[in-house]
């Protein structure tokens, strides 16, 4: 049996492409860029020691730790994962992204790798590092370490980062997440995170941590995914004062394809 990643990678932060990115052209040619980013990773051969997927999305609105990357506007992503039998894994996440404040649109990438493992009583560890690249604004880069369990329907994360989104600041990030069965190919989903940085507002004061919560379902269905769900988060925060546009709170739906 192949030791699979506890997770789907952790989601990457906002990119800031060049100012003369369109909202009108941006998409489509982000669109194609993933679409023949995800043929390119199909064409990649499994070996005898190791599984290799893919996965590609169309989601409504890209939140990262409740947060909108996309003006509360759809998105297109790609994912791909490897792992062994051994316990490793790795793999790569993009989307695309766009923000009204700032006049841009952008690709965002995060690279990740880890190791899990399973004991006797079905409980799952894993402990591992991701990298965000972000395009045309690299500033923003930044890695996080983390550690995880799984248990049964149950998941959960803990992340640090010594300088979390571009900000001169560590900040730690813990998340719970649940997918208990409902019906046959249906599933209920929730999740809640918190994040806690020293990042400061622009008046100097502390801000308090931001809580991101999501619930929705999700079914399973001639081999796509589609989940709806409300998602959002009690307040920006500091830490994500690039971010500070859209809708705290709305409506989420997605649509994937596993390969």
């Amino acid at each position: 049996m192949h030791a699979r990643p506890l997770q789907e990678p952790p989601e990457p932060v906002p990119a800031v492409a060049p100012a003369n990115a369109t909202r009108k052209c941006g998409c489509l040619k982000y669109a194609v860029g993933l679409g023949a980013l995800g043929v390119a990773l199909l064409s990649i051969p499994d070996s005898a020691s190791g599984q290799l997927s893919a996965t590609v999305t169309v989601v409504s609105d890209y939140r990262y730790r409740g947060i909108t990357l996309s003006d509360n506007e759809p998105a297109a992503q790609v994912g791909v994962a490897y792992d062994d039998a051994q316990g490793l894994y790795a793999g790569a996440f993009v989307s695309t992204v766009e923000s009204s404040t700032y006049g841009t649109t952008g690709v965002q990438a995060i690279s990740f790798a880890g190791y899990a493992w399973r004991n006797a009583s079905g409980l799952s560890l894993e402990v591992g590092a991701d990298y965000s690249v972000v395009t045309a604004a690299p500033r923003f880069d930044y890695y996080e370490v983390y550690a995880g369990f799984a248990f049964e329907n149950l998941s959960g994360r803990v992340y640090y980062s010594p300088r979390y989104f571009g900000q001169d600041s560590p900040a730690v990030y813990g998340e719970l997440n649940a997918a208990p069965p409902l019906l046959e190919n249906v599933r209920i989903l929730a999740h809640v995170g918190i994040l806690g940085s020293n990042a400061k507002p622009p008046y100097g004061q502390r801000s308090s941590p931001v809580i991101d919560f999501a619930a929705g379902a999700g079914i399973e269905w001639q081999g796509f995914n589609l989940q709806a769900a409300w998602a959002g988060v009690n307040h920006f925060g500091a830490a994500y004062q690039v971010t500070g546009t859209g809708r705290k709170t709305g409506p989420v739906v997605s649509i994937s394809r596993s390969f």
